[in-house]
């Protein structure tokens, strides 16, 4: 007999305990999430509240909360490579937390100003993307390629948590207790984590022993997306999505709350996270995904549709139910890029590939966040409500007919360019990648004698071929 029969099923075991772990540290930084958020939408409606500041005040912000992280991605990805990831974590939990405390600071002493606010925001999204970074790359030494849209379905679901709650406590925390009081939660919640991840023991994460050099790193990416063919043309469709997308939401606070108020704000966010609940609901199932970039492409042209006619029916109603929609859209597109990099990029690369991919594909959030802005704050100038007679069925002042115009056409816009992918070569080329990276894995695990997973394999081949 053969004594592979008499082992138990270890890999199944491994994949058990990895996928517990993952869970645990997830929710840990779930914790974490909470916090920033209820601190990002209360700074929103304290700098959309000034009456000295305009739309421009408010986008600057969020450029600055964006671009820093984006432009020290490559940097960032390097060195999670090499570094230890628990203590990347750890040291990005505690400059996140102080961050909180100078905010509160500079409000109790009346001293806040937008520009610190600024500043404060980009140390702290630097911080968060040394944490974020960490966490997803450990995500593979936690969890197997055939299991990673699964856990990541799960992720969308537990921040969709986070984001339908925040948006429905946070305007009630604002009037109740004020900003300054919820700087101190967000630091409380920035504590609760950091010292979890002191205690737990963390996750072995293979580490890169090459010496750190940015000019080599930057050449192995280029040669990774040269070698790969058709992940040049996902590059440049996720950077065009992603610079319409951006715009997009950035714009939608000041929509809602040029002809409502923030409570209104929170309720219609609150009711568009349900898209990411029901999104991660759908990719945790075990459904097996063959061609996850095609099937991106359906997801972003339906995003654009639904954006490119809101602008017919623009209501507190319309606006949530599309906004859950392109959400959950937006969800799925998302659960199946993330897996799909984790599963084509080894564990010891994953840093530094992402780290590029955040910078070229990034790049175009900040600098959208930040015309958008200035555009809808030019065109109140020049553009005449009463002269665009087909719109004066929109509510609020000239900025909603501003946004809708911006976001009508970005939808449109959205739904061509995910066409042309969708046709394209390069995302038929990408899906066999995809299917040959997890044909690799079932080879190791054929390789390592597990009899049981091999078992479990074959039944799933004979199912499908059925």
């Amino acid at each position: 007999m053969n004594k592979d029969n008499l082992e138990p099923n270890t890999q199944s075991n491994q994949n058990k305990k990895g996928m517990k772990k993952y869970l645990m540290y997830l929710l840990l930084l779930v914790v974490s999430m909470m916090g920033t958020d209820l601190t990002d939408f209360a700074l929103s409606i304290w700098v959309l509240g000034q009456p000295d500041l305009g739309t421009s005040s408010y986008t600057q912000i969020l450029f600055f909360e964006a671009l820093p992280a984006v432009a020290l991605a490559p940097f960032i990805g390097s060195f999670v490579d090499r570094w230890n990831k628990k203590k990347m974590i750890i040291y990005g939990q505690m400059v996140a937390g102080i961050g909180s405390i100078v905010l509160m600071t500079l409000f109790y002493f009346d001293q806040l100003l937008p520009w610190h606010i600024m500043i404060v925001v980009s140390i702290g999204s630097i911080a968060s993307m040394f944490i974020y970074t960490s966490f997803f790359v450990s995500s593979r030494a936690l969890v197997s390629k055939k299991e990673l849209i699964k856990a990541q379905g799960l992720a969308a679901m537990l921040f969709a948590v986070v984001e339908i709650g925040v948006p429905i406590i946070a305007p009630f925390l604002y009037s109740l207790i004020g900003i300054g009081n919820i700087f101190l939660i967000d630091f409380v919640t920035f504590l609760i984590p950091l010292s979890a991840f002191l205690i737990l023991k963390f996750v072995v994460v293979p580490q890169s022993d090459e010496k750190f050099n940015i000019k080599d790193d930057f050449k192995l990416a280029f040669r990774f997306v040269k070698e790969r063919k058709g992940l040049t043309s996902l590059i440049v469709f996720a950077f065009l999505f992603s610079a319409f997308y951006s715009a997009v939401q950035t714009l939608f606070a000041p929509l809602i709350l040029d002809f409502s108020d923030e409570n209104a704000l929170g309720k219609i966010m609150a009711f568009t996270a349900l898209g990411t609940l029901i999104g991660g609901a759908i990719m945790s199932d075990d459904k097996e995904y063959k061609r996850p970039v095609r099937t991106m492409a359906p997801a972003y042209f339906f995003i654009g549709i639904i954006l490119s006619a809101l602008i017919f029916q623009v209501g507190l109603y319309t606006i949530a139910i599309a906004g859950m929609l392109v959400v959950l859209l937006f969800t799925i597109k998302e659960t199946l890029d993330d897996a799909f990099v984790l599963t084509i990029v080894p564990v010891e690369m994953q840093g530094r590939i992402s780290g590029f991919l955040a910078l070229v594909v990034g790049l175009s959030g900040p600098i959208s966040i930040l015309i958008s802005g200035v555009l809808v704050d030019t065109l109140e100038k020049v553009i005449d409500k009463e002269s665009i007679p087909f719109l004066d069925h929109l509510p609020g002042t000239i900025t909603t007919t501003v946004i809708m115009i911006i976001i009508g056409s970005a939808g449109v816009l959205m739904a061509l360019i995910a066409i042309v992918f969708w046709r394209s070569n390069g995302a038929k080329q990408l899906d066999a990648l995809y299917r040959r990276e997890l044909q690799k894995e079932v080879k190791e695990i054929e390789d390592s004698g597990d009899v049981e997973e091999m078992k479990e394999h074959l039944i799933e081949e004979l199912q499908e071929g059925s």
